[in-house]
């Protein structure tokens, strides 16, 4: 039997913290990503997304992007880092709602300052407004 742990950070369970993907099963706990192949739940890979915790996952064309308390990732369909993107402060608010948004190829996130950011999830660079 396989066991999802890992040491760093606290995720809650929520409509974002896991993705079924085909026969993939990606879980946020703490600051990785596990993959995890259905039916018989064999682990695939995990991947350390954040440097503190991982609050949600996102399914982005043939990709992943990760909403992490400290960066914004994106990975491949192997676990494989493309980019990552750091900010100011923790990207969550206080209510932890509306802090983060990915439309088409943009996302918004906002730091505990509520300072938003807009990032380009093709390439993590960030997008003057």
């Amino acid at each position: 039997m396989q066991h999802v742990c890992a040491l760093r950070g606290q995720t809650a369970i929520h409509s974002r913290s896991s993705v079924l993907d085909g026969n993939s099963f990606l879980i946020c706990c703490a600051d990785s990503i596990f993959c995890l192949t259905l039916p018989d739940l064999n682990l695939d890979w995990i991947t350390k997304a954040d440097h503190a915790t991982c609050f949600g996952i996102y399914k982005y064309q043939e990709s992943y992007i990760v909403h992490g308390e400290l960066e914004i990732t994106r990975l491949d369909k192997r676990g494989r880092k493309i980019w990552q993107f750091s900010g100011s402060d923790i990207f969550t608010t206080a209510t932890g709602q509306g802090d983060f948004k990915l439309n088409g190829n943009i996302i918004e996130v906002i730091n505990w300052n509520s300072i938003k950011f807009t990032i380009d999830a093709q390439t993590g660079k960030y997008i003057n407004s």
